[in-house]
């Protein structure tokens, strides 16, 4: 069956053409059968037929930024690049992403300003274009650099306090600007009656790891955040953006485990966007063909494989008119409308081609998420017509990404002959190795003999078909075999 994302009274959904259809010839059009948009970052000079056709996402790459369109007091002014980039989504059924609100830098007349008039802002430029936007990057880059796992020290973090001395700015006599603000936001787009979802948004947050195999303590840190400010009476965020710009740096690289952390924020009840994807040319050794391509499609078959994953932006066109042109790192070559599509514009392609896995859809998605489903894509079976038959019940193989003192487990779980309604993986762990933390299951115990059970919604999986669920621990997992009970 053909699917379409549309944007319909600001809310993002998919919807059935009632056909099926042969395999698309345009990112816009693959991501859409695919249950999520593909868009990029741009500014009005770069409007055209093209522009629409091949991506189904516009993020002002500029035009929206404080230092463009707020005065001093947190009013509006020169509006009109963001009205043009508005006005052509409109007008082409495209989902616009707001960028951004508040942020350390391009805060132009904002900088120094205390909440009050942030507050200010965040309510006009909510209620200047409504619904119109579908998603707002509300915070930007509020983390410090260098895997410290802290806020930023300049403003607007002088604005927090932390009341009690406890090193954090959760509690209800802190002072948080990232509580203050999206508590706004929400007043705002609940007092109008906006669709418009509430997004913060951070770069080398992407993997639960970095280079070496050390925590990324930069992602801990947001995911603490994004806890906090969901998971209470009131759900501040609506989604998360992994800004995705992969690069040489430690904290940079694209990682094994960044499905599970895709996973693992997605757990929360947010939307999960790579929200400014490019990918530099020093990840594949210079090589912007095959070697880019396959890092590309890593990344775009990490967010396809997690549910909630649900947009992909990249920032920018083509190489030579990127903020980061000597890297060569986004689809095209080329300038200025005249475009030629890279081995990782190809690479994309195929891998949205391919869509999501098969199994059961969460029982609460978010309420304009697409209705895909969650886990990982289908895995034909192996046996053939002459082969023996595949025995009932379910298998269990492990996959390790280890580093001296942890290590990251991905478990995949097939169902034999006949489908399954649930399952149970069991696991020795050596001594010394101890759980820390898991998603897409419930585990029963932390060391030693340990189970892990579905949740409500990957237990029932087609016969042949398979689901993933992963935990983090410390010591070593290796030589630890699984066994699996289907029920």
């Amino acid at each position: 069956m053909g699917a379409a994302v549309l944007l319909v009274g600001g809310v993002v959904t998919v919807q059935s053409t009632g056909t099926a259809e042969a395999a698309a010839s345009t990112l816009r059009a693959a991501a859409a059968e695919a249950g999520l948009f593909f868009g990029a970052a741009a500014g009005p000079g770069k409007l055209n037929s093209f522009f629409s056709s091949e991506f189904g996402q516009l993020t002002p790459e500029n035009d929206m930024k404080p230092d463009a369109i707020a005065n001093a007091n947190g009013t509006l002014r020169n509006t009109g690049n963001a009205d043009t980039l508005v006005n052509f989504a409109q007008s082409n059924n495209m989902v616009v992403r707001g960028h951004t609100m508040v942020w350390y830098s391009q805060a132009g007349q904002l900088q120094g300003a205390n909440q009050s008039t942030l507050n200010t802002y965040i309510g006009n430029a909510l209620t200047r274009w409504g619904s119109k936007i579908a998603y707002w990057d509300v915070v930007n880059e509020s983390l410090a650099d260098n895997n410290a796992g802290t806020r930023r020290s300049q403003w607007p973090h002088t604005l927090d306090r932390d009341a009690n001395g406890d090193g954090d700015y959760f509690d209800a006599t802190d002072t948080d600007y990232i509580r203050d603000s999206f508590t706004r936001a929400k007043q705002v787009v609940q007092q109008n009656g906006l669709s418009t979802k509430l997004c913060i948004n951070d770069y080398d947050v992407e993997g639960l790891t970095v280079q070496g195999g050390g925590r990324n303590r930069k992602s801990d840190a947001l995911y603490d955040i994004v806890r906090a400010y969901t998971q209470g009476s009131s759900k501040l965020i609506d989604c998360v953006g992994f800004q995705s710009h992969f690069n040489d740096n430690p904290n940079s690289i694209i990682t094994a485990d960044l499905q599970a952390n895709i996973q693992r924020f997605a757990d929360l009840g947010v939307e999960v966007h790579l929200s400014e994807l490019d990918i530099d040319d020093d990840l594949s050794n210079n090589d912007i063909g095959q070697g880019q391509a396959e890092n590309y499609r890593k990344v775009v078959r990490a967010c396809l494989n997690v549910a909630r994953c649900t947009g992909i932006t990249v920032w920018g066109i083509s190489d030579s008119e990127s903020w980061r042109a000597s890297e060569r790192g986004l689809l095209f070559t080329g300038s200025n409308g005249n475009y030629q599509k890279k081995a990782a514009y190809t690479a994309v392609l195929e891998e949205l081609n391919k869509g999501r896995g098969t199994t059961t859809p969460p029982s609460s998605p978010p309420v304009s998420s697409p209705p895909v489903s969650p886990s990982v894509p289908p895995v034909s079976p192996s046996a053939s017509a002459s082969s023996p038959p595949v025995p009932a019940g379910c298998s269990a193989a492990v996959s390790l990404n280890s580093w001296n003192g942890g290590f990251v487990a991905t478990v995949r779980v097939t169902a034999g002959s006949a489908p399954i309604n649930g399952w149970t993986v069991g696991l020795n762990l050596p001594s010394g190795a101890t759980v820390t933390s898991g998603w897409n299951a419930t585990n029963t115990g932390t060391s030693g003999a340990v189970q892990f059970s579905n949740v409500s919604y990957n237990g029932r999986v087609a016969a042949g078909q398979s689901v993933e669920f992963g935990f983090q621990g410390t010591g070593s997992a290796v030589g630890a075999t699984p066994t699996c009970t289907a029920s």
